[in-house]
């Protein structure tokens, strides 16, 4: 059964309709992903036709887009310090202070190896997840998702680079904007100050733009230099060759490649989870079991690149699981797919697996393509998008500026996004001066609203009597081990830090 459904995958696949499509969504995809903040909303656009055309066609088109752009993300992650949708949010910790460092080509060079390989697992274990993911899934309920949800709020604790208290404070600081606006349980509008442009909480991407890209955009013009403030011209006549070491890179590290790309897909098979706390979980494993990994992640450690590029793309393997399997979205984006489904007469759930099971291959087949596509594209492009980070400030700044503001602008075309904007980049660089780490408040604000859900329904399901789940009491014993084992190490490298400073003076 299954081999006869993965050669129909394949004839229906490589027939010219979706072969067509996936023709149109390459140059989309290639631009969108690289857009600071975002991505262009062609999910939705594809939604509002999935009633007038085959499902072939709808589902080639999102899967292939969703997967394609996210391979490019790492490009204004890298080379800008600004966050994309998803994957670059820990991409950063590393990649950007690569390219600060003038190893803009390694960092490309070891990210898109790694989102080659990772894609590929993804999809290889969605393949083999599908006989066995409904029985798997079983076993996990609202509760545990509770937990792995707020395990990613944890990972604040290890990726504030020694910071911990002023992590917890940002982390706080990014759970009380989260509160902002409508209650996802109860409907209850929460301190939105009386303004009507709050109702619906604080937009995402202008949080990003004004934490994360104008106060990067504003040092760029003060300190007057490149990005590239070491090795510049080096860089520029060796790009090639780093792009090439930064693939070698990730090879000679292909046991945490592989790791990080399995908690990518596991993590990403959580509903509403994995898809938002799968690169940080697997970013905060590497900086915790990496040899010297406390001290480095987060300054320019290409292990930190690895961990998080190979979660990120391995994720959509994962995330396609519950969707397909049990009809609930794995992520904004896997929720568009399922109305596409059901829109186009195709139910999710049990039927995925018997009546359109070459369907359902179909989507290993897509996320590979999309992978074999992309990547050598970008790895192509590596050294001429390198040149970015030797561009003089006062000519990258007003460009950056100018497109970081049209994204946040677009966000809800509201002149309040602007303002927000303002505000939220005086915070920025504030932070950044002072050492406040940024990353956790963008944490608290992605997992936020998931926390909140599944503590709800975890509280009214099982009540006291989740503690009795033998799968929940693990995941508690899991997160105090790490919890514990990232205090140390936090607390060891500071006495390393102190001890070294003495010795020095």
């Amino acid at each position: 059964m299954m081999l006869e459904a993965a050669i129909d995958a394949a004839v229906q696949l490589f027939s010219p309709g979706p072969l067509l499509v996936m023709l149109i969504m390459l140059p989309i995809s290639l631009i969108s992903g690289m857009m600071p903040g975002g991505n262009l909303p062609i999910a939705v656009i594809v939604l509002g036709f999935a009633g007038y055309l085959d499902p072939w066609i709808t589902v080639t088109a999102v899967v292939f887009f969703l997967a394609a752009s996210d391979i490019t993300e790492p490009v204004p992650s890298i080379l800008m310090g600004i966050p994309g949708a998803r994957s670059a949010q820990a991409t950063i910790l590393d990649g950007y202070p690569m390219a600060q460092k003038g190893l803009a080509g390694v960092a490309l060079g070891a990210s898109y190896t790694c989102t080659l390989v990772g894609g590929i697992i993804g999809a290889l274990a969605l393949l083999l997840a599908l006989p066995i993911s409904r029985e798997l899934l079983r076993l996990f309920g609202s509760a545990e998702f509770f937990l792995l949800s707020l395990l990613g709020l944890l990972c604040v604790a290890i990726v504030s680079s020694g910071a911990f208290v002023k992590g917890v404070l940002t982390a706080t600081f990014g759970l009380a904007i989260a509160m902002i606006g409508f209650s996802p349980i109860t409907g209850v509008v929460r301190a939105n100050f009386g303004l009507d442009y709050l109702w619906d909480g604080v937009p995402l991407v202008p949080i990003v733009v004004g934490l994360f890209a104008l106060p990067e955009a504003i040092d760029l013009v003060v300190a007057d230099t490149p990005i590239a403030r070491e090795r510049l011209d080096t860089m520029l006549k060796e790009a090639d060759r780093d792009v090439f070491r930064g693939m070698r890179e990730a090879m000679n590290h292909k046991w945490l490649l592989v790791r990080s790309s399995l908690i990518g897909t596991f993590v990403g098979m959580m509903p509403g989870v994995g898809s938002s706390g799968a690169h940080w979980i697997a970013y905060a494993s590497a900086r915790l079991t990496e040899k010297g990994g406390t001290e480095t992640f987060g300054k320019g450690d290409i292990r930190g690149v690895i961990a998080a590029d190979s979660a990120n793309n391995s994720v959509d393997g994962g995330v396609l699981i519950p969707t397909v399997v049990f009809g609930i979205p794995g992520s904004g984006g896997m929720a568009i797919l399922l109305a596409i489904l059901v829109i186009s007469g195709v139910q999710p759930g049990p039927a995925m697996l018997t009546t359109h099971l070459d369907l359902t291959i179909s989507l290993v087949y897509i996320i590979m393509l999309a992978n074999i596509i992309v990547v050598p594209i970008m790895l192509y492009a590596a050294p001429l998008v390198t040149r970015i980070a030797a561009v003089p400030p006062n000519v990258l700044a007003p460009i950056v500026i100018g497109i970081v503001t049209l994204a946040a602008y677009q966000a809800s075309y509201s002149i309040e996004d602007l303002a927000l904007v303002l505000g939220l980049t005086v915070l920025g660089v504030f932070m950044k001066k002072y050492g406040w780490p940024r990353p956790p408040i963008l944490i608290a604000v992605v997992l936020a609203d998931i926390v909140e859900k599944f503590l709800w329904i975890s509280a009214n399901t099982y009540g006291f009597s989740m503690f009795q789940r033998p799968q929940f009491l693990a995941i508690i014993a899991i997160m105090v081990f790490v919890m514990i084992v990232s205090l140390r190490i936090q607390a060891s490298a500071k006495k390393v830090l102190v001890e070294s400073a003495s010795a020095s003076s």
